[in-house]
């Protein structure tokens, strides 16, 4: 595990939790794990999906809150200004805005605190992980519960005079390679992987999909798994990881409580990009922009 004492780095982190369905005993996880990680300033902190609560349907209506409000994200918020950090939580239960169609769901959503405790952007999760594993549980269907979301959604990681892209996505959305790239084209140059990936899904394909993502976009790729043996019985893959735009693992923990950091190098994805522009030389989605 890295502690980087320089302040003019631009840090990326990840906690790796094995969430339980108490919120306030996952807060405790959160806070202690960021006390240990002693976070430099503006340092980028992300969590798993699920992070405060590991539960069901019911615990998850119960515990949506509108955006921007309520217990939870305030304490939130103040982890982040306590610890002068972008903290990004990985997913969070949230009702539709009040202006929306009645709609009968909520949305799983990732909240993105600035340093100084404000909630500067969020992403509903787009695709809903709906699928038949072989595991204990065996059929997951988040559609039950959660609304699809329908926007990309970016935000500005700021440290002194410079900035960063960041691009948001959450756990299944990783086996869609067009949000990815959607993101890149949109000027991401780091991609946020929060999850919940099943042992057996995580065992067959984590790294090979977070390795070609972030290879395809020539972006970093910042994932924090949930990491084992949940009080439910549902068991979960952990190895969060940071991966470079070329695809080499910087980091990496294993099962249980931990966290993992790296450094954002620009000057790294500048030279991938300029020695093999793929973008430039993606010929079909410009022949499909020429024939609409």
């Amino acid at each position: 595990m890295i502690k980087a004492a320089n302040p003019k780095r631009f840090n990326l982190s990840a906690l790796q939790m094995v969430s339980v369905a108490e919120p306030e005993q996952n807060i405790a996880t959160i806070e202690r794990l960021l006390s240990d990680l002693e976070p430099i300033p503006n340092q980028l902190v992300l969590l798993p999906e699920n992070a405060l609560s590991f539960a069901n349907k019911a615990a998850y209506l119960t515990l949506a809150e509108q955006i921007g409000e309520g217990v939870l994200q305030s304490q939130l918020a103040c982890l982040a200004a306590r610890y002068q950090c972008y903290l990004v939580c990985g997913s969070f239960p949230i009702r539709p805005e009040q202006s929306q169609p009645q709609q009968s769901g909520i949305y799983t959503t990732s909240l993105v605190f600035s340093p100084q405790g404000r909630l500067i952007s969020h992403y509903h999760k787009i695709h809903l992980f709906d699928a038949l594993v072989s595991d204990a549980k065996g059929l997951y269907k988040e559609s039950d519960t959660f609304l699809a979301g329908q926007d990309l959604q970016l935000f500005d990681w700021k440290n002194g005079n410079k900035s960063v892209k960041v691009g948001l996505a959450i756990c299944y959305d990783l086996r869609f390679p067009s949000l990815f790239q959607a993101l890149r084209d949109n000027g991401a140059e780091v991609i946020l992987v929060p999850a919940a990936f099943t042992q057996p899904t995580g065992y067959a394909h984590w790294l090979p999909l977070l390795q070609a993502r972030a290879i395809e976009n020539q972006c970093y790729v910042v994932a924090a798994n949930q990491g084992g043996t949940h009080p439910c019985g549902r068991q979960t893959y952990g190895h969060s990881m940071i991966i470079s735009p070329w695809g080499k693992v910087l980091t990496e923990c294993y099962s249980g409580d931990a966290f993992i950091v790296s450094e954002f190098e620009k000057k790294l994805i500048d030279e991938i990009r300029m020695a093999m522009p793929v973008s430039q030389h993606n010929r079909f989605i410009t022949t499909l922009i020429s024939e609409s």
